[in-house]
């Protein structure tokens, strides 16, 4: 090999604590370490250190990417706003099945919520540590995240209390309490092991969670309702149909 090659072999080896191009996208690693610490410190205690040492990167590879803590914490607020969209369209979607019962739609986002969330398990400690802090960064939370979802969900509550599957009350607080209740659940799932093993199904937990929805959120149905329902089990065709119309 002749000093010329050797020289060029040289001047291609990657920087320290930057992805080689056959690594996974820096900039999706960095998004989701960004998340993981500032859901568990807060925008304002997070740093670029500490994300970088959640990624397992050097500090210079985040300037590199993002320039700054502000542009990572805009990145991650869009990512996650990406990740919601479909849920959204998915509420917006169930309004407009008026020929089936609201109660069954209703039960269905509840379905929905709680099958976005397990995917995004952190979203309700993000959600906690920012509004704590208030200002800016959870006003940007609020408009691009909480509010579509709760826009898309809030026909479908106002329909169920007209027809007697809500109880009447604050529809505004009724939703907090309901996302407070599948995200702080999501979030803390590992603490319910402590009391039951069976906490480490998922799947299981996820019909659980459900089924805690529609028992304490929800008026119980009426006797014709029951009869009307029979064997077939109309919100798991819903569900299915949900994810052929994606």
């Amino acid at each position: 090999m002749t000093t010329t090659a050797k020289s060029r072999k040289t001047r291609v080896r990657r920087l320290p604590g930057r992805p080689g191009k056959d690594e996974p996208d820096g900039a999706l690693l960095l998004r989701k370490s960004a998340q993981t610490v500032f859901a568990n410190h807060g925008f304002k205690a997070a740093t670029l250190r500490k994300i970088a040492a959640s990624a397992g990167v050097d500090p210079a590879l985040v300037i590199h990417r993002f320039g700054s803590k502000e542009a990572l914490w805009n990145a991650v607020i869009e990512r996650q706003a990406l990740y919601l969209a479909p849920f959204v369209a998915d509420l917006k979607h169930l309004q407009g099945q008026t020929k089936i019962p609201i109660r069954t739609r209703i039960e269905a986002a509840f379905r929905q919520m709680v099958e976005i969330t397990f995917g995004e398990p952190e979203c309700g400690m993000l959600i906690g540590q920012i509004s704590s802090e208030r200002g800016k960064k959870l006003d940007m939370l609020v408009e691009r995240l909480l509010r579509p979802a709760f826009n898309a969900m809030y026909p479908l509550l106002v329909e169920a209390t007209e027809a007697g599957v809500i109880g009447a009350q604050r529809l505004e607080t009724l939703y907090f309490m309901i996302l407070n209740a599948v995200t702080m659940s999501v979030s803390y799932r590992h603490v319910l092991g402590y009391f039951n093993d069976s906490f480490q199904d998922m799947d299981r937990l996820k019909e659980e969670m459900t089924q805690f929805l529609v028992v304490n959120f929800l008026q119980a149905p009426s006797a014709d309702v029951l009869e009307k329902r029979g064997p077939c089990n109309t919100l798991a065709r819903l569900n299915k149909g949900s994810k052929e119309k994606k």
